[in-house]
């Protein structure tokens, strides 16, 4: 449905003459809501008179409502993708049994909730909307559904300062993923602070390994050099000592991963000094890299339960008494089956819905910020919030109100098992998160290298209209709970490579898993983890390394084209799935790249239609050239075992779509 405040068709229809007199523009995005597009798959469409297509969509349209003369004492002013606080305490009747905002002006939800707990909710507006003053509306109901009371809550969105800096958006973030104990050993005096026989283990994956926040800030520059602008760290707190495994035949197995805390107010020892988390914070900083911290808020490590108590004949480093205590009233007596109350694989469940408990686990984590900023003023940027599903919802929205007051730039990306951009279990534009980890993208990069092209794409266009700026998605093939993506494909590289292209240059942030970039892989195999490897760091020393280079060439383009990839439109040009190609149109007001895959693995040329008989077309995978000839272009595609992707930009017109 298009909504406009007191506006008639014929004058939205001048609105966008005016707006789109431009010849020039390809394709100009209001956020999802409203999708303007030029080119003549929209031709039949009811709006051609003005020269443009105008798809509607169901979402309202972004607009400025005037604003009531009746106003909440407060107001706020934010900047595009920036967080404040809706802070509605001075609704005072007694019997509210519900409070909605309207946050539809400003890209978010038409009706959402905001808990009577708090009576506080984060918003955000995506950088789309224009600058200026908005309404929210928010509605008190009793427990009858009868408004009892209601605010108009006026919120200023500002517009960016044009300083000629650049500015890199949340949604333009590049991140690694990276197990601290895998990647890198810079300190070996850290790799056993308790004196533990890590040496006689009979599972010597299942050890500490000695990565740590020094190894880590030794290899910035590695990561620099592939492309990366967020590395996304394990969690850093303490975690239980003991070797879980111990009295049993599965071999040992330590809290190196870093999900099994017993203290989170103090550093993993075995990772390093508050000084060198300092060091990699700073030093990252000097890169232009962000650092993005892995949290828990749902369960603790083993041993911690109430009910665990002293065990005979306990391993070393058990959990105390008064190890337990620091949980007392925390945990979970009785378990259940769903998502909130269950105990996952064990682990002691805080109770995330008791108000006591919630203050406490938002206070260890929310503190982090202070502890981990620098004497250079530089912190911890983002959280990703591990279990998320688990965690009661008004816990999830306190934290990012906490958050949000200290640093109303701080992110926040969910682990939802199963989430993706179309079904994100509200996790996005409801005061929760800034982003979800796409489970579902690995399934689309499937499907596309193994022939469906067309299907792929379709699914891809459906993910981009569901992204925004501010309410985003990560896209991964591998991680450390699943097994490698190029372990599934049985090692094919060609494959590999075309599925990485795929997710490189899609819409959302590209996550790399540790070690994708070399080619390392494996099973998701309890208690070894063959997926979660040292990174084999005698193959950077390769010169011309086939699959770093390929990472790094598309990172570069992503870079190079950052804002057409990471917020423009997608279309479908030319190709299908007989053809075993496809060119795709990533668009942003006006400019455009285009992507050219193929699945073949014998060579062929592809022709290509152009609308500029001079244009030039600069392949920037391989540095190859080509020019047109009668409004005609060939390009040789590259082959699968190459890579099967081509960069293109064209210098004079562009691909028209057949």
């Amino acid at each position: 449905m298009l909504r406009h405040v007191n506006a008639s068709f014929d004058h939205i229809i001048t609105c966008f003459r005016a707006l789109f007199a431009i010849n020039s523009l390809k394709s100009y995005t209001i956020c999802k809501h409203l999708q303007i597009r030029r080119n003549k798959m929209f031709d039949r469409k009811i709006l051609t008179k003005i020269g443009l297509a105008i798809v509607l969509v169901t979402s309202p349209v972004l607009q400025a409502v005037p604003v009531a003369a009746q106003v909440t004492e407060t107001s706020v002013e934010s900047l595009p993708n920036q967080h404040f606080i809706i802070d509605v305490s001075e609704l005072e009747q007694t019997d509210i049994g519900k409070i909605v905002i309207d946050a539809s002006a400003i890209g978010g939800q038409a009706a959402l909730e905001i808990p009577l707990e708090l009576k506080r909710i984060s918003l955000s507006a995506p950088d789309c909307v224009d600058a200026g003053t908005y309404i929210l509306p928010v509605t008190a109901t009793n427990t009858d559904g009868e408004i009892v009371e209601t605010l108009d809550y006026p919120v200023t969105i500002k517009a960016l300062a044009n300083d000629g800096e650049s500015h890199r958006d949340w949604d333009e973030e590049i991140i690694y993923f990276l197990l601290t104990d895998r990647f890198y050993d810079g300190n070996s005096d850290n790799n056993n602070p308790y004196d533990l026989d890590y040496a006689g283990a009979d599972n010597p994956r299942g050890v500490y390994q000695g990565g740590d926040f020094a190894g880590i800030t030794e290899k910035l520059a590695y990561l620099s050099d592939l492309g990366i602008t967020t590395i996304w760290i394990s969690p850093i707190v303490a975690n239980i000592q003991y070797d879980v495994s111990a009295g049993s035949q599965d071999g040992a197995f330590y809290g190196y991963h870093g999900y099994w805390a017993q203290n989170f107010e103090e550093l993993n020892p075995h990772f390093g000094t508050l000084e060198e988390f300092h060091t990699l914070i700073d030093q990252a900083a000097s890169y232009d890299m962000n650092i993005m911290v892995d949290v828990v808020l749902n369960h603790t490590g083993y041993g911690l339960h109430p009910l665990d108590g002293a065990r005979e004949n306990s391993p070393a480093g058990y959990p105390t008494d008064e190890d337990r205590a620091v949980f007392e009233d925390m945990l979970r007596l009785e378990t259940g089956r769903d998502a909130l109350t269950e105990s996952l694989s064990g682990l002691p469940d805080f109770i995330t819905e008791d108000p006591a408990v919630r203050e406490q686990i938002v206070a260890w984590q929310t503190a982090w910020l202070d502890l981990a900023t620098t004497p250079n003023g530089n912190s911890i940027a983002s959280f990703r919030v591990d279990t998320a599903i688990h965690v009661d919802p008004v816990t999830l929205q306190h934290f990012r109100n906490e958050l949000t007051t200290i640093n109303p730039d701080f992110k926040l990306i969910a682990e939802a098992w199963g989430a993706d951009p179309i079904n994100h279990k509200n996790f996005l534009n409801s005061g929760k998160m800034d982003s979800v980890l796409d489970f579902k993208f690995k399934e689309t990069a499937r499907n596309f290298i193994n022939g469906n092209l067309v299907g792929a794409n379709e699914t891809l266009i459906k993910r981009n209209e569901a992204l925004e700026s501010n309410a985003t998605a990560g896209q991964f093939l591998s991680s450390h709970d699943e097994t490698g993506f190029l372990y599934m494909l049985n090692n094919h590289l060609g494959k590999y490579k075309l599925a990485v292209a795929l997710q490189l240059t899609a819409k959302g942030q590209p996550v790399i898993y540790y070690g994708e970039e070399l080619g390392q892989t494996g099973a998701n195999n309890w208690p070894v983890y063959d997926n979660r490897y040292d990174l084999a760091w005698e193959e950077t020393e390769t010169e011309n390394h086939d699959i770093f280079n390929h990472y790094q060439t598309l990172l570069d383009f992503r870079h190079n084209y950052s804002e057409i990839l990471a917020k423009g439109n997608r279309q479908l040009i030319s190709g299908s799935n007989e053809e075993g190609y496809i060119l795709v149109e990533r668009a942003f007001q006006d400019e455009a790249v285009y992507l050219l895959f193929s699945n073949r693995e014998e060579a062929f040329e592809i022709e290509l239609a152009v609308t500029e008989a001079d244009a030039i077309a600069f392949n920037h995978y391989n540095g190859e050239q080509f020019q047109a000839d009668g409004k005609r272009l060939i390009i040789p595609a590259t082959l699968l075992e190459e890579g099967g992707t081509a960069l293109l930009t064209l210098d004079r017109g562009q691909f028209s779509v057949e």
